[in-house]
This record gives structure tokens, sequence and C-alpha cells, in this order.
């Protein structure tokens, strides 16, 4: 048993250390380059460009703002074009106390737009940011224009989401220890193999890690807020999926026909069997990445739903 326990004790040291590195190595590259806004809860960091009608892009699980790069140099050419961190991610904080329910992510977002003058906006959800968007035409209806859902999350998992499931962990104590310790040094030794698996069938772009902000998701933050989300997810989407019949901006889903990661027939059907005008479509060959694999189409269908507000 002592020497079990001492086993135990010097992976957990070697854990430890080793996400220090990572941490500090990610820190050292990446800086926050866009603008920072402190709200009830945390700090939005967001990027705007272009001009015209206001979009707001909203990542999904593990994401970050600069997943929509070139979706966002696209829709630029026709609107104001807002890519937000969500709360917890990226280069958005959201402090120690603050709830990671959609509720609460919803109410964060809220604030910035008071904060940065967006009266009203379309929305873009992408994955679970699909669902917090959901979330935003509930508690804001004057507010949003339209939502745009690409792979979007809308009700509960009846099963995992593929290599993400890894991250619901409801005991807070054990989230704190897997991410401090376990987790960056198991993403790097299978990080490309998940990676492959949530882009599946498409092939993983090569500048993904950089400029596609794919390296920021080894960050432990951001494993142990993902999980956070993960956890908050599934109540949060009892509460609102009997209400999306309340939504009264135009809606659309956008699914890629092989994701692999969410089924898009449940949750297309959450939308559609509530919003029977809601707008839907597949992408043939397409995955769960489409804002990053297929951001001409994407920019097309997001247009088509903005023009019917």
């Amino acid at each position: 048993m002592v020497i079990l326990f001492i086993v135990l004790v010097a992976l957990l040291v070697a854990g430890l250390f080793f996400t220090s590195k990572i941490d500090k190595g990610i820190e050292q590259s990446f800086s926050p380059s866009g603008k920072l806004t402190t709200v009830s809860g945390g700090i939005i960091h967001w990027h705007v460009k272009g001009k015209g009608p206001n979009v707001i892009l909203i990542h999904g699980l593990l994401g970050n703002s600069k997943n929509f790069d070139e979706l966002a140099d696209i829709l630029s050419d026709d609107f104001t074009v807002y890519s937000i961190d969500r709360p917890g991610s990226g280069f958005s904080s959201r402090y120690g106390h603050t709830s990671a329910t959609f509720e609460q992510q919803s109410k964060m977002i809220i604030e910035w737009m008071d904060k940065e003058n967006i009266d009203k906006a379309a929305l873009v959800g992408h994955s679970m940011g699909g669902g917090i968007s959901l979330r935003l035409a509930l508690d804001a209806p004057s507010r949003i224009s339209s939502v745009s859902l690409l792979c979007p999350l809308t009700t509960p998992l009846k099963g995992g989401a593929g290599p993400l499931t890894m991250l619901y962990i409801p005991n807070d104590p054990i989230r704190k220890t897997v991410s401090s310790a376990f987790a960056s040094p198991l993403r790097v030794k299978f990080g490309q193999k998940q990676v492959n698996q949530i882009f599946h069938p498409e092939a993983v772009p090569n500048d993904f890690a950089v400029n596609g902000g794919g390296i920021l998701a080894l960050h432990s933050r951001s494993f142990y807020e993902g999980s956070r989300d993960t956890v908050s997810a599934q109540g949060s989407l009892h509460r609102q999926r009997t209400r999306y019949n309340e939504i009264t901006c135009p809606v659309g889903v956008l699914y890629g026909q092989d994701d692999v990661i969410l089924d898009p027939d449940q949750h297309t059907r959450a939308v559609i069997e509530k919003l029977p005008n809601a707008k839907a479509h597949t992408l043939k060959g397409a995955g769960h990445m489409i804002p990053i694999t297929q951001p001409g189409e994407c920019a097309e269908f997001i247009k088509s739903i903005v023009s019917l507000a």
C-alpha cells in the first residue's frame, strides 16, 4: 500500500508539473487580441469587424472566437460581425461563484450587449453555442432578430458526445484534480485522435491549432470550464426545450449530415417540432465543425435566415 501511495503521489506531482508547463506555454504564445468587457460574473472577450446589421457568433464547447475567423471574414462584407468568447472560454473569464447554466451565460451576454450598445442582433450559434442562442431568444426576444444554428445542441443528450463525453464530471473537487493534473497530459497524447473524431469525416485544417484556436483547448482552465458547461447543459436544456415554441424570430438549423458528435435528427427535431416554420438543411459529406470546414455554406445559410427577419 505504501508503494502504491508513493506511485500515485508521484503521478500526481508529475501531472501537475506537466500541466503547469503546458498552460504557461499556451499563455506565452497567445494573448487576448480583442476587447474585454466586464459584466456581472466575469469578463467577455470579443472581436468586431465589418459594417451593417449586427450578427453575433457564439461558439461551442471547448471552442473560442477564433473558430469563426473565416466565417466572420465572409459575413463582414454584409454585416457588423461580433465574435465572442463565451463566459469561461477562450479569453473570457467566469468568476468562481458564477454559474455555468445557459440562463447565466445568456444573462452575461445580454449585459455585454447593453454595455457595448448593441440594441439588436442576429445570432449564430455552433454546437453548445446553439443551445445558448436559443436561450437568448427566449430571454430577450426584442433584442434577437434571428437565430442561425450550426450543428446545435438543442435538447438533453440521450448518450455521450463522442470524445467530449469525458468532460462530464459532476463532482467539482474531482473536476479540479483532473483538470490540474491529468487532463492536459492525456489530451496532448490523444488530442489529435480526438480532434479527428470531432471533425470527422472532414479533414482537420493544417492551421487549426493556431489560427483556428484549437490549441487553447489544451489549457487546464479550458477543460475545467468545459466540464462545468457540460454538466450544466443537461439541466439547462431540460428547462428550455419545452419553451422553443415561444421563440418569435426566424430560426434555422444547419447540420453536417455525417456529424458523429451530435445526432442531426435528434437536435433538429427538437427545434422543428416546436417551430414548424423553422428552416432546416443538411450538408452532405460534412461533420460537426462546419463553421471551420464549410464557412461559405454556413454564410449563405445565415444570410438566408437573417433575410427572413
